[in-house]
């Protein structure tokens, strides 16, 4: 399978008060500078991991954030002509490119030079259309200017799209969330990813409720939040098909699909991972500096960890049990020589509410994707179990 290719932009306007990905609030008037030294360490990090492992071309690309939409135009042209430019040799035509876009930076301008060079999906953060849960959560907009946003993706871009929402924010009403979700399907959003708040500790939103500003949802609260979502959603014909995630048919992200069956991928930019399996299955892991130590060296400045094979096979397990697909049984054999149930036992018959088996493979329920955490710590028990017994 090609490798994939992930784009991190450190970048935005302002962090918003729940986020914990690496990112930079800057002015404008520092964007350019900061910017094109981004670029010119990306380039040079590209061509470093493309010699190091003999890599011919990506099978997917995606530029996430932080803010890409939130480059000068220039930049971000030129970062995505270059991009496009990298997909294996045989994909060319059917690649898909996607980027990550703020609301506010969206125009109709901005949509056609996407499309021009070579973006094929968009996936826009939302999060919220409800102004006093956007303003808690730091979100730059109103509800009304985000709409009319949502409403020139709509009539202009020619692709597909996704939209991110979050369940639990301070200020979010139920019935809120419920209408923003048919509100951007009606517009065309053939993908939602939604996710159920959490909190680094040392993020500003969890210091304003730690504070007493406001409350958080509890566990309960969020569980009526995201059913009343899963509801609309699964009535407007999405499926569920990994944890946080629901598309129409055939407009699934391709990309993410890289990560939940664990294949290779380039991280490139300030905090970006990269993922590389090896002939036994087990990856290495490259993780990238940060800041100015990146962008001097890309490349050498990244740290470096080889999995054992205890740990990759819990991954792959962890990676494939988000997913509808499941695990592939035969995937798993192919990869570490070994049957599942040997190193995890037999997970569908000690949660038998939460996974089913058949002949081809393991997969979870939608009650399953719910409480996977159950499912995976005494995955890893009988993994620590099986490898102590192996060593």
């Amino acid at each position: 399978m090609p490798v994939s290719l992930y784009v991190h932009v450190p970048f935005c306007y302002s962090r918003c008060s729940y986020c914990d990905f690496y990112s930079n609030a800057i002015n404008k008037e520092d964007l350019m500078m900061e910017a094109s030294k981004w670029l010119f360490a990306i380039k040079q990090h590209q061509a470093a991991l493309s010699g190091r492992f003999m890599n011919q071309g990506y099978g997917t690309i995606y530029i996430g954030g932080g803010s890409p939409s939130f480059l000068p135009k220039d930049i971000l042209k030129d970062a995505i002509v270059w991009a496009a430019r990298l997909a294996e040799p045989t994909n060319k035509q059917n690649m898909e490119f996607t980027m990550e876009a703020n609301p506010e930076d969206i125009d109709s301008g901005l949509l056609d030079m996407l499309a021009e060079h070579g973006v094929n999906r968009l996936s826009v953060g939302v999060q919220s259309l409800e102004n006093k849960a956007r303003s808690l959560a730091g979100r730059k907009g109103t509800a009304k200017d985000t709409i009319k946003k949502l409403e020139c993706i709509s009539r202009n871009w020619p692709f597909l799209w996704s939209v991110d929402f979050i369940a639990g924010l301070p200020g979010q009403s139920i019935d809120g969330l419920k209408n923003d979700i048919s509100r951007v399907l009606d517009y065309g959003a053939g993908h939602i990813s939604l996710y159920a708040l959490t909190l680094d500790p040392d993020s500003p939103m969890a210091a304003a409720a730690a504070s007493g500003l406001y409350g958080l949802a509890d566990s309960d609260a969020q569980s009526e939040y995201l059913e009343a979502a899963y509801e609309i959603l699964a009535k407007n014909g999405l499926i569920r098909y990994e944890v946080s995630n629901w598309a129409r048919p055939r407009q699934e992200s391709m990309h993410n699909m890289v990560y939940w069956t664990y294949g290779d991928w380039h991280g490139l930019g300030p905090s970006a991972v990269s993922n590389i399996n090896m002939e036994n299955g087990c990856p290495i892991r490259i993780s990238n500096a940060l800041g100015n130590d990146y962008y001097k060296n890309p490349a050498t400045s990244a740290s470096e960890t080889s999995l054992d094979k205890k740990d990759a096979a819990f991954e792959f397990l962890m990676m494939a049990l988000r997913t509808k697909r499941g695990l592939v049984f035969y995937e798993f054999v192919e990869r570490y020589k070994i049957p599942a149930s040997e190193v995890f036992g037999s997970l569908e018959k000690q949660f038998p509410d939460l996974l089913h088996a058949d002949e081809l493979a393991l997969k979870p329920t939608d009650r399953g994707l719910d409480l996977l955490n159950v499912i995976l710590l005494k995955a890893m028990e009988n993994a620590d179990s099986y490898y102590g017994k192996a060593g």
